[in-house]
């Protein structure tokens, strides 16, 4: 996949992964089968509903939390390294985490879509991704084909970014 096309479904699929918003629109169905069935799955779901089952699904469900850090570290003190790491790695590319912690899903697509994070951080975050998809899949949750989406982008062998690469290796030794 060329470096503007993961760019842009790192982008959508993180727009769809954030609290429903009636403006995300565009050709997102074009990008992936996974947000195709997604789409399909949610068709007849109200805004509302679409609001409610977001709720349910990420806030109110911490096995699916979106905050990978927590599912590779609970609470504990490495938690807090990685988001250091990866918080370092957004300003050194840009990327603007706004209102979520670094560690936040969508963040870290915003932020593999423009740097090389390098395979150590790659495979622990998304041992944390497959981790909220299985949950998802038991529960046969729409969001389980956004999340699955996420989860390609992350898994060994994915695109890198060409343009830009950005130490990963901060968090060597430190494992889940």
């Amino acid at each position: 996949m060329k470096a503007e096309g993961r760019k842009q479904k790192a982008e959508v699929v993180a727009r769809f992964l954030e609290y429903p918003n009636p403006d995300r629109g565009g050709h997102a169905a074009a990008l992936s089968e996974e947000i195709a069935a997604f789409l399909d799955e949610i068709r007849n779901v109200s805004p509302d509903g679409l609001e409610e089952l977001y709720t349910r699904t990420f806030d109110l469900n911490p096995v699916a939390s979106l905050d990978l850090g927590w599912h590779l570290y609970g609470e504990r003190y490495e938690r807090g390294r990685l988001m250091a790491v990866l918080r370092e790695l957004e300003n050194e590319a840009g990327v603007d985490s706004g209102s979520e912690l670094p560690d936040h899903l969508t963040v870290v697509l915003r932020l593999i879509a423009v740097a090389d994070l390098g395979e150590p951080l790659r495979q622990q975050l998304a041992v944390a991704v497959r981790k909220i998809r299985e949950t998802l899949d038991e529960q046969g949750n729409p969001y389980r084909h956004l999340v699955r989406a996420a989860e390609e982008m992350l898994a060994p062998g994915s695109p890198r970014p060409a343009e830009r690469r950005v130490m990963g290796d901060a968090l060597e030794g430190v494992h889940p």
